[in-house]
């Protein structure tokens, strides 16, 4: 399953996902504002262990991401008739934002019928201000089902000549 796909859920199910997700969001956002000791675990109903923020995993990026969740979804929970399960702008944006929780985690956060989702088990993320020539998020040979791999990359500037490539399959990843 691609990491951005998000199950179609519907009714209580739904809001149920859309308010977990939007807790999360603020709970990570509170942290990194220092309201919150980044430190501290959130003990989450359900949960059978507390959820512990990385700080590394905190970026400039994804603090900005998971802002602008937050807004979007705090009009979704106001307005609970816009909740739409096929709505596929909802879906990637719940995909996305679980995305980046997940990492900021470091653990899976499985919703519907789905089982288990890992964090996955490669992971990349690669910044930089210029890429002149060639910058590889990852190179496999082969990816086994479900080995798990995500390469987030930032580049202010590809030049002319320069290329970014976030996978390519060369070598066995899983």
């Amino acid at each position: 399953m691609d990491l951005l796909t998000f199950p179609a859920l519907a009714g209580p199910v739904l809001v149920e996902t859309v308010r977990f997700l939007f807790d999360r969001a603020g709970a990570v956002l509170d942290r990194r504002s220092g309201r919150v000791p980044v430190e501290e675990p959130e003990q989450v109903s359900g949960h059978a262990e507390p959820l512990r923020v990385r700080p590394g995993e905190l970026t400039d990026a994804r603090s900005d991401r998971l802002s602008q969740a937050h807004g979007a979804l705090r009009v979704y929970l106001s307005r609970p008739d816009f909740l739409q399960g096929d709505d596929a702008d909802l879906r990637e944006l719940l995909g996305t934002l679980r995305r980046d929780l997940e990492e900021i985690y470091g653990r899976g956060l499985p919703f519907g019928e789905e089982r288990d989702r890992p964090a996955p088990r490669v992971s990349v993320s690669q910044r930089a201000t210029f890429v002149g020539n060639r910058q590889v998020g990852a190179r496999a040979r082969d990816i086994a089902a479900g080995a798990g791999l995500r390469v987030e990359q930032d580049a202010g500037i590809i030049g002319e000549s320069g290329e970014q490539v976030g996978v390519e399959v060369d070598g066995t990843i899983g």
